[in-house]
């Protein structure tokens, strides 16, 4: 954070005329503005501070105090424009750096695009200095070459911690080192004034004891709320309602260790996150949401459609807005699911959407290729063929997993997963028969026939209602399973995934037919698409 801080004092060092932050914290900006002032004065620079916001006005900090400025009338400088005025005709020799607060409200109008412009071309021997605060970014493209863009960081730990110490003293609470860094580790993400009121609700409800850290870490399902793009998904799902996909599991034990302090200590970096290929209904989404579960992290799910909506120019801001949003809450896991369906189309995009499929998978590649924060990507996806090839290329995930149909060991245990959510002993039931019974059968077909069953179970004897074998294995006969409506696409994707994926438990079964196009999306959609196929044919 403090690097920020640096670069600023050395642009104005440097006479960089119009600088544009983009920071949530306008009070802690401008205390640390006022520091670098204090530093270069210092130095020997004469400097005075201003700032500007729409209720106050124009206004000197001298020595903590705000002093207004006044025009030739002697009336305050309050308008946007008569600001800009007074800072382009400023003549004074001293080095004077104006804050400017929320200005981007007033960055379209063609008035205050040429101040700014003028104020950029002349600063350099005025020895003027315009600063931006906002917590939105917004730039006219005629501003672009004449602005130097900077996004302020959220406190670090550094702040976190003194932060967190005021609170300890107003409780008269000492707290050990190991607390300490599990309260402080709970708030990043949150800006000062969250982690404030965060510590003081930890402090109130729990007294800032073993519970505190998970208060402060509650928290942060405001930020996501309040981001619009992003959905926060409780924790309710674990591992174990993961029928199979053993190899999976042992390789998401193994990079668990990764976020220790020890693993940090001995060089590891956090994974980045992996992607969930397979057939629909194999058990993707279950598993990304589990991932959560089991890492114990907030599970953010990013819909991209969300991205899209708003005004026109605004689906950029929003995936920026929806990655820094997940990196403030970090460590977390980021859900894409059917990342396919929101990068559709980024061939074409340059001609059917003006470039803005393109530009949003170009920000997320870049942002998953150099992304240092620890935001686990866990994406699904069914259809091969949407996918760009850039986002299989290597280092965007540190693992691509094919999910196949279950094997009849795996049938056996989602039949007992799905018997124990309802209530019923798997132990009373003939497993083995049962695994045997729904060969070629997905994770929801198996959830399907369960649900089925139970519904036949009752009405046959609402008062007193059991749920046979018998019941389970009528509902299993009366499926037509997705491997048999979509037999040609499953043996094509299998067959696809044998040298360019990973299988999530298994060896894959790779079947000698010819390889079909794998459009693998909705069911209902690909059998329409099979039925056309097959008119065509005959």
């Amino acid at each position: 954070m403090e690097a920020v801080y640096s670069k600023i004092r050395d642009m104005l060092k440097a006479y960089y005329p119009v600088l544009y932050l983009n920071s949530f914290e306008y009070d802690r900006t401008k205390q640390k503005i006022d520091g670098i002032i204090n530093i270069l004065k210092s130095e020997g620079k004469d400097v005075r501070l201003f700032n500007w916001n729409c209720v106050e006005g124009l206004r000197e900090f001298n020595s903590n105090n705000a002093l207004p400025i006044k025009n030739q009338d002697g009336e305050e400088i309050v308008e946007p424009e008569e600001v800009l005025k007074y800072i382009h005709n400023d003549k004074d020799t001293r080095k004077d750096v104006f804050i400017l607060e929320d200005f981007n409200n007033y960055i379209e109008e063609e008035n205050v695009k040429y101040y700014i412009r003028s104020i950029a071309e002349k600063a350099r021997h005025t020895n003027t200095h315009a600063i931006i605060l906002s917590a939105i970014y917004k730039l006219p493209v005629e501003l672009e070459k004449y602005v130097t863009v900077l996004n302020i960081p959220l406190p670090d730990r550094f702040d976190m911690e003194k932060t967190l110490g005021v609170v300890e003293r107003q409780c008269k609470i000492n707290l050990s080192v190991e607390m300490r860094n599990r309260m402080v580790d709970a708030a990043l993400g949150m800006t000062s004034m969250e982690a404030d009121l965060a510590f003081c609700l930890a402090a109130v409800k729990d007294d800032l004891g073993q519970n505190a850290p998970y208060t402060v870490a509650s928290e942060k399902e405001q930020i996501i709320k309040k981001s619009g793009i992003l959905d926060y998904f409780p924790k309710n799902e674990s591992l174990k309602d993961v029928g199979g996909m053993e190899i999976l599991k042992d390789w998401l034990f193994k990079r668990q260790k990764a976020y220790e302090k020890k693993a940090r200590d001995f060089g590891l970096q956090e994974p980045k996150g992996l992607l969930l290929l397979g057939v629909p209904g194999c058990g993707k989404s279950l598993t990304a949401k589990s991932i959560a579960s089991f890492w114990n992290m907030p599970l953010l799910r990013l819909d991209i459609g969300k991205v899209y909506q708003g005004l026109v120019g605004s689906s950029e801001d929003n995936i920026r807005k929806a990655i820094a949003t997940a990196e403030a809450v970090a460590p977390c896991v980021l859900w894409i699911d059917e990342i396919e369906k929101g990068l559709n189309g980024v061939q074409s995009s340059g001609s059917t959407d003006g470039g803005v499929t393109s530009r949003i998978f170009s920000t997320i590649l870049t942002w998953m290729q150099e992304k240092t924060s620890p935001v686990f990507v866990v994406a699904t996806a069914n259809n091969i063929n949407l996918l760009p090839p850039e986002l299989l290329r290597k280092g965007r995930f540190d693992e691509i997993f094919f999910v196949d149909l279950p094997t009849v060991k795996e049938r056996e245990n989602i039949f007992s997963i799905h018997l124990v959510k309802k209530g019923q002993d798997p132990a009373k039931f003939p497993m083995e028969l049962l695994g045997k019974k729904s060969e070629g059968f997905n994770g929801a077909e198996i959830e399907e026939c369960i649900k089925e069953a139970m519904f036949e179970a009752y009405v046959e004897n609402p008062d007193n209602p059991v749920l046979m074998a018998s019941h389970i294995i009528d509902a299993i006969n009366q499926t037509v399973p997705l491997s048999t409506t979509m037999k040609e696409q499953i043996s094509s994707l299998r067959n696809w995934a044998v040298t360019r994926a990973k299988n999530a438990s298994c060896s894959p079964i790779i079947e000698d037919k010819k390889e079909m196009p794998i459009l693998l999306t909705r069911p209902e959609l690909e059998l329409e698409r099979s039925f056309d196929i097959n008119t065509n044919h005959n």
